[in-house]
């Protein structure tokens, strides 16, 4: 019986996206950095595409249907939680680090770091529980 009210509460609480996908959570991050400024251009969703296949070894066409995918499910999403939740329970420091990196490209992507981007992946390097001094050097290199 127990059993049973205990799954009735885990469907309740679970939301409508699946985020299984650690894949689909690094894109989510991503998309948010690039929608930071309110100016999503093409350039900053080519270098999203272009961050998936180098740094997260994804081949062209699965990047290209993983990013259409997550741009899908970040329109529809009220919480980054989850994704970042599943990110953290599941990357080392190293491969967290790559993520913000892959942050600071998008954002310098239209050779325009806005403020608002900058607090973005600041909150994200926060949440993703890496240092002050990750932020510092992911935005250097």
């Amino acid at each position: 019986m127990f059993s049973k009210i205990k799954s009735l509460f885990k469907k309740e609480n679970k939301t409508d996206l699946d985020c299984t996908d650690i894949n689909i959570a690094c894109a989510i991050l991503l998309i948010e950095v690039s929608h930071a400024d309110f100016d999503i251009s093409q350039i900053e969703l080519n270098t999203i595409l272009n961050s998936l296949v180098k740094k997260f070894k994804i081949n062209d066409e699965d990047a290209k249907k993983l990013l259409n995918k997550a741009m899908d499910r970040h329109d529809k999403v009220s919480s980054l939680r989850d994704y970042i939740k599943q990110i953290n329970e599941n990357f080392t420091r190293d491969q967290k680090i790559k993520i913000i990196e892959s942050a600071w490209d998008v954002a310098k992507a239209d050779d325009n770091i806005d403020k608002y981007e900058e607090h973005r992946i600041r909150k994200l390097t926060e949440l993703l529980h890496l240092s002050h001094t990750d932020f510092i050097k992911s935005k250097l290199k």
